[in-house]
């Protein structure tokens, strides 16, 4: 029987390297350092801000210190709230939109500080300041003068996912030929990257230039840099990616009861529709906290995170970031992000100081800042070794060891040619689709023809297949 390795290659535009195959993590539901107060504490406090249910999380020195869930992911029938239950991060999500950003500026695919208009189909310029570009880096910092318009942005909903794609939404809310284009309400009067006005549609927008640039769905895009390199298995854009008993249903507190939102979802999705869980999120804040790595899975570099970490607009809003924002716990500073939606409310806050991370999740409506203090507090007593690391390998690799032959493609990033070193006289079968599936180009290769010509090829994310007879490991320099 033949093995199938699948790999990414990159023509022209620089993206990371990654198996397509499935990663897979240890779970686990045992609360390393249980503490009665801190129930007790966390379960006042929902009650008092009517949360029916929560997942909370503590990381420290690259391990999970804590993890405890607490009340009903459905009310009315009674399921508890577990540790891998899903809930919806609302606008907790933009750091992941502003990770994917960052990640295709790392791979050269995009510049923060150039014209949008270089990487749109369409342009974009603010009305009455149509000589000033707009940038990624005011998209990320909510200095673009992009307003939200609540009134066209409330058609953009679906139930439980949106019905048209973001594709659609940017181009009707942006372009001037577009059905919910308006000049006053959509933006304000300002100068790009001379004021502050917190906006939606702006990371919107970064997450549509991600698409376009990286030549590939954003929410794809984020699967393949993001969650899969970190084994986040229970993180996706789209309520179809669940199993719908996984996500925990939002809710309103009227008269003295829990009313349940139907699940829904909006076109404008890279500003708050992602969903998760709170161990996926502690593998996500470990690999921050880490300098971008999570084992041997790297995600960002540790530059990068020190730019979405500092300072961008202190003359605008001195606690801003790229997409991250500070926040004080006490005499400490955080970098993190809130999130709240009809019937959810989400926080994560990160101190790279102590090298701690906290998160809670909630299918309700008030305000978990409070648990987040609690959680923080604690953390600063807590002892990593009595933590539990998590595990994130990929199937077929971690085995590397007992492999005696490889497959090594390089250059990836590729420019004219893919050169593949297949360290034997074995023929090797391939081929080569595009990021929709559609086969471009097949042949063999062998050490005496080991070179495929790409010149044609525009730049995007092609997929690299290679059949062989025996299993050997890829690699690309």
């Amino acid at each position: 029987m033949k093995n199938l390795n699948i790999s990414k290659i990159v023509i022209k535009t620089k993206l990371l390297f990654c198996f397509m195959v499935l990663p897979f993590t240890s779970l686990f539901s045992q609360n390393p350092n249980p503490n009665a107060a801190l129930d007790n504490a966390i379960q006042d406090e929902m009650n008092l801000e009517r949360f029916p249910g929560a997942s909370t999380i503590i990381v420290k020195d690259g391990k999970i210190v804590w993890v405890e869930s607490y009340g009903f992911a459905d009310v009315a029938n009674a399921i508890a709230v577990q540790d891998t239950t899903v809930f919806l991060l609302a606008s907790m999500s933009k750091v992941f939109t502003g990770t994917a950003a960052m990640q295709l500026y790392e791979f050269g695919g995009v510049d923060l500080d150039a014209d949008i208009d270089d990487y749109l189909p369409f342009s974009i310029d603010i009305p009455n300041y149509t000589n000033d570009p707009i940038t990624l880096r005011q998209l990320m910092t909510h200095s673009a003068s992009i307003d939200d318009n609540f009134t066209v942005m409330g058609t953009y909903y679906g139930y439980p996912d949106p019905t048209i794609t973001l594709e659609d939404c940017i181009e009707r809310y942006f372009s001037t030929s577009g059905a919910d284009y308006n000049a006053l309400e959509n933006f304000t009067n300002n100068a790009p990257g001379t004021n502050y006005n917190y906006s939606n549609m702006g990371t919107a927008l970064n997450g549509y230039i991600t698409e376009v640039a990286s030549g590939m769905p954003f929410d794809d895009f984020c699967d393949i840099n993001i969650f899969d390199p970190l084994c986040m298995e229970k993180t996706a854009w789209h309520f179809s990616d669940f199993e719908p008993g996984d996500v925990a249903k939002p809710y309103s507190y009227q008269g003295g009861n829990y009313v349940a939102y139907p699940h829904y979802g909006f076109a404008d999705y890279p500003d708050g529709q992602l969903r998760s869980t709170a161990l996926d999120i502690g593998n996500f804040m470990i690999a921050y906290l880490n300098g971008g790595a999570l084992g041997n899975n790297t995600i960002l570099s540790p530059e990068s995170i020190d730019e979405m970490w500092s300072s961008q607009i202190p003359n605008l809003d001195p606690t801003q970031g790229l997409n991250w924002y500070q926040e004080f716990f006490g005499s400490a500073t955080l970098w993190g992000h809130n999130g709240g939606e009809d019937g959810v409310s989400t926080d994560m806050y990160l101190d790279p100081i102590n090298n701690i991370g906290i998160c809670v999740l909630t299918n309700g409506e008030g305000d978990a800042f409070t648990i987040c203090e609690e959680l923080y507090q604690y953390a600063l007593t807590l002892n990593s070794n009595s933590g539990i690391t998590p595990t994130c390998d990929y199937l077929g690799i971690e085995d590397e060891e007992n492999i005696d032959n490889e497959i090594e493609f390089y250059p990836n990033p590729v420019k004219d040619f893919v050169i593949v070193d297949t360290k034997s006289d074995e023929n090797i079968e391939y081929k080569i689709y595009s990021i929709t599936g559609k086969l471009l180009v097949s042949g063999i290769l062998n050490n005496s023809n080991n070179k495929i010509n790409l010149t044609d090829f525009p730049p995007a994310i092609y997929l690299l297949k290679i059949k062989n007879e025996t299993f050997k490991l890829v690699k690309t320099k």
